[in-house]
């Protein structure tokens, strides 16, 4: 089959959108390109990486490969050779996304904004890089190198703010709604000229506001103030305002992408309340490991002088300083609140790094250079101790416990050299009510904690990611209604290469969702 007779795939990625969503906005009329699209193909849900890593669907996704694989579950992750968090890394977690693996093959390629990748190396293809996008690795860079200058040049800079740690006022949600909406349109007007400058087989984008706008205009309990009954409306309306922009930008980009080609718009995980408690899962963890009962003073080197700090310095003060540093200087700052300080000569456990779900690595001897826990007896006693002690907590008001349920590394990915070394031993999902109605939370066996922040999330978003993604595709080789039953993020890699006739790479995880072309015996089954 000839370049002119393969049909170009579209990938339209709608960054933790919430399928939930759109389905009651499709049905309303109000997202008429992606029903337009769903009635023409198939759509469904997808299962993600994301159910227990939070941070690992997009590395996931472009690689066909499970955190197990690849390693990158967070934008700073625990290095246990040098005792500390680090922003990822070439040197130490080095990943190829499918796109330029596929224009090393000959393959004529244009990807924009994807989120999670590093910067773009020299490679046959056409690509920008942290440009619009809620999540990035590295500064924006493109390639041609020059090819991000010049569209800022020609477009200006995404509107974007900083989203910063604090309650919004009233202008200030609306400002964000409208920062959303704009770089949207922005982003799209890109995206439609690139198509139209250049010759291309496979066209990927991420939109990023349906994340940003997900974070920050969930519901109210974000917002500082009393909203009038008018401001309510707005505010309730702020996010379909949005997702319209988004179907808006969808509808233009496939339009200029032709009616032969295969689209699939999609989103890697979803967005939902926030049920994050990880501000208060050091000191949970810490008293579990402690064993510090009710009315037990704690230890001292689990009282850091920096929280007692970080009590006194208010979060709307710290969130201003922090969004106004580079980006080095923000990664120090947030570590230095959450995890300095910590004698290793005596922490037997600790939480990583999160703002979702709770990790917890050991300080296992022979795997970190400071570990000063025994492999074997010693190590499964502690894991098993965590994972009761954990289980005790819950609000103090309701009663409704705070986890809902843990699981270890090795259950989900087996034995192995390599997730020992790069991801958290025990992982806590916590439970599905909004984390913001807390004032205290308590546990029978290890005392009441205080919330830092009574009433509202010490995050300042009322919104954070569900663990499911989804997919809308149609096109010659995509069949009308079919089901995408058993479908995973981990399968849209394979389904492309298939698409544009390439052998599966033999490290894909994933298997194609519409291989028209197995026949010819190009699809892995």
């Amino acid at each position: 089959m000839t370049d002119t007779d393969r049909a170009p795939v579209i990938m339209i990625g709608l960054d933790a959108a919430e399928y939930s969503l759109i389905e009651e906005w499709m049905a309303e009329g109000a997202l008429p390109n992606m029903a337009s699209l769903a009635g023409r193909g198939s759509s469904g849900r997808l299962a993600s990486t994301a159910r227990w890593l939070v941070g690992s669907p997009w590395p996931s996704f472009y690689t066909s490969s499970s955190p197990a694989d690849h390693g990158l579950y967070h934008y700073l992750q625990w290095r246990p050779e040098q005792m500390k968090h680090d922003r990822p890394g070439k040197d130490w977690l080095p990943l190829d996304p499918f796109w330029r693996s596929a224009a090393r093959k000959g393959r004529r390629v244009i990807a924009l904004d994807v989120p999670l990748t590093y910067a773009p190396e020299t490679f046959p293809g056409t690509e920008i890089s942290g440009w619009a996008t809620h999540e990035l690795l590295e500064k924006p860079a493109s390639q041609p190198p020059d090819l991000l200058r010049n569209i800022e040049r020609e477009y200006g800079k995404p509107p974007f703010d900083a989203e910063e740690s604090r309650l919004l006022s009233y202008a200030e949600m609306i400002n964000v709604r409208d920062q959303c909406i704009n770089t949207t349109e922005l982003v799209s007007q890109v995206s439609v000229d690139l198509m139209k400058r250049e010759d291309w087989d496979l066209f990927i984008v991420c939109l990023a506001a349906t994340h940003r706008a997900g974070h920050q205009l969930w519901d109210e309990t974000n917002i500082s103030g009393t909203l009038t009954p008018e401001q309510k409306a707005e505010h309730k309306d702020a996010l379909r305002q949005v997702y319209i922009a988004i179907d808006r930008g969808i509808g233009d980009m496939l339009e200029q992408a032709g009616g032969d080609a295969t689209a699939m718009v999609f989103s890697l995980h979803g967005m939902g309340v926030n049920v994050s408690r990880s501000e208060v899962m050091r000191e949970m963890l810490s008293r579990v490991v402690e064993d510090n009962a009710p009315g037990a003073a704690a230890s001292a080197h689990n009282k850091r002088w920096v929280d007692r700090l970080r009590i006194l310095v208010p979060t709307s003060f710290r969130a201003k300083v922090k969004t106004r540093l580079p980006r080095i200087l923000q990664d120090w700052l947030t570590l230095f609140w959450r995890t300095s300080n910590i004698d290793w000569t005596r922490t037997r456990a600790f939480s990583a790094f999160s703002d979702l779900d709770g990790y917890v690595r050991v300080n296992l001897k022979g795997r970190e250079s400071g570990g000063i826990v025994e492999p074997g007896e010693e190590f499964e006693a502690l894991l098993q101790k965590i994972e009761a002690g954990l289980l005790t907590y819950a609000d103090a008001d309701s009663g409704e416990p705070l986890v809902a349920e843990t699981i270890r590394a090795t259950t989900l990915f087996g034995e192995d050299a390599e997730i020992a070394n790069t991801l958290p031993d025990i992982m806590v999902r916590w439970a599905p009510s909004s984390a913001a109605k807390h004032h205290r939370i308590t546990s029978s066996q290890y005392g009441e904690i205080a919330w830092p922040t009574p009433g509202r999330h010490p995050q300042a978003r009322s919104g954070n990611h569900r663990p499911e993604g989804f997919l809308i595709a149609a096109g010659a080789s995509v069949g009308k209604g079919a089901g995408l039953s058993g479908a995973h993020i981990m399968d849209l890699a394979p389904t492309v290469f298939s698409l544009l006739e390439l052998e599966q790479p033999d490290d894909f995880r994933g298997k194609p969702l519409f291989a028209s072309h197995q026949e010819q015996g190009l699809g892995r089954h």
